[in-house]
């Protein structure tokens, strides 16, 4: 009878400490961001008459309380903006066009489209990054944006404004363009690029569009920097499903997703050293509560949290409520968010992504801004 009551008081006492335990876990605080009522949403590089913009991420090339320098996608070509802030963006001028303008080869992964966004830049003041690629067959997805397949590229520049681009990809997939997964899209694309948070790797988050047997989200890979502090992109190295990495070329690891038919897609990661964490916003496209009721209050622009870049918080903050790829014709959408951190600190900045209020029959899609702050929320 004595033994049983130990046991009894010793699984109490098991119980309440897994419970205070998870009390404690419950209690650490959360990061969250917050818009500035102060300072309306307003577009980005209104009246220089371009359309189709940001059409993949937004990389800095400078920031400065005197001048900005942007690059990103208009169209299918990769463009640099420039002015004294992002109120006042002045000029935009083409870098870098699609090889079936400038008479390149018809099987160029790049042959219809170049987007350049998001850049990494060494102590030697080169830049790197990764440029999405696209090659059409002829398919028509919704709203009438051509079919593709996506690959990943590599482009470096020494200066911020000539940039020489790689020939094949860099990030290399078991699925080739020949392969039909019978949705018009195939491939890796949208890249998001970093150094991690010490610098000694290069992370990359990616889009999966190769859809058979797992949906349409988000991936990692990571390439080695060397003893000098350049990365080294010989090598691309795929998430496996047990958080480690691997040089053989497989299907990798997706890190964060969306439930059901849903697609977690367009990412961009950065590193805050006031949070001290990744900080991922990406777009959630709510496929299946749309073929359902024809409505999609799900989608929208998220924002979600990691402390090594590999394990990403499964509680996401919605930032923005709109549909996430141009459902049709007629509808508006919000697509490719950027945090751009214009404190040292890394706390406070703009949320930039592309928008189009009434839908691609009436108008394009583009850039718009909202400032924003980071809090810790208990």
């Amino acid at each position: 009878m004595k033994l049983k009551l130990i046991l009894l008081l010793l699984l109490i006492l098991q119980i309440a400490c897994k419970k205070n335990q998870i009390t404690m876990s419950a209690d650490e605080p959360s990061i969250e961001l917050i818009f500035d009522s102060s300072e309306p949403e307003f577009q980005v590089g209104a009246g220089l008459g371009l359309n189709y913009y940001n059409d993949i991420t937004v990389g800095v090339i400078n920031l400065t309380p005197t001048n900005i320098k942007l690059i990103t996608a208009a169209g299918a070509e990769t463009i640099i903006m420039e002015g004294s802030n992002l109120h006042n963006i002045s000029s935009a001028y083409t870098v870098l066009r699609p090889s079936r303008v400038i008479g390149g080869s018809s099987s160029a992964i790049d042959y219809n489209y170049i987007g350049l966004g998001q850049l990494i830049k060494t102590k030697t003041n080169k830049y790197y990054g990764l440029y999405h690629a696209e090659w059409h067959d002829g398919s028509v997805l919704n709203a009438g944006v051509a079919g593709f397949y996506a690959s990943i590229g590599l482009c470096t520049s020494t200066n911020g404004v000539n940039f020489t681009k790689s020939s094949a990809a860099v990030v290399p997939n078991i699925y080739n363009r020949a392969y039909d997964n019978g949705a018009g899209d195939g491939g890796y694309g949208e890249p998001s690029m970093l150094f991690n948070k010490d610098s000694s790797e290069v992370y990359v988050y990616f889009v999966d569009h190769n859809r058979t047997g797992l949906g349409v989200n988000i991936s990692m890979a990571k390439f080695n920097v060397l003893s000098n502090g350049e990365p080294d992109f010989s090598t691309c190295y795929f998430l496996t499903p047990y958080n480690t990495f691997t040089s053989q070329i497989i299907r990798p690891a997706q890190v964060v997703m969306g439930a059901n038919n849903d697609h977690a897609i367009n990412p961009q990661v950065t590193y805050s050293k006031w949070a001290k964490k990744y900080l991922m916003v990406y777009n959630l496209n709510a496929w299946e509560e749309w073929m359902k009721t024809g409505s999609s209050p799900s989608s929208g622009t998220y924002l979600t949290t990691s402390d090594d870049g590999i394990i990403w918080n499964s509680k996401s903050q919605l930032l923005k409520s709109d549909y996430a790829i141009p459902l049709n014709s007629t509808t508006s959408f919000s697509w490719h968010p950027n945090l751009i951190f214009t404190d040292a600190n890394q706390k406070e900045g703009y949320l930039l992504y592309s928008k189009s209020v009434n839908g691609l029959a009436a108008e394009s899609h583009k850039m718009y801004a909202k400032k924003f702050r980071l809090e810790l929320k208990d």
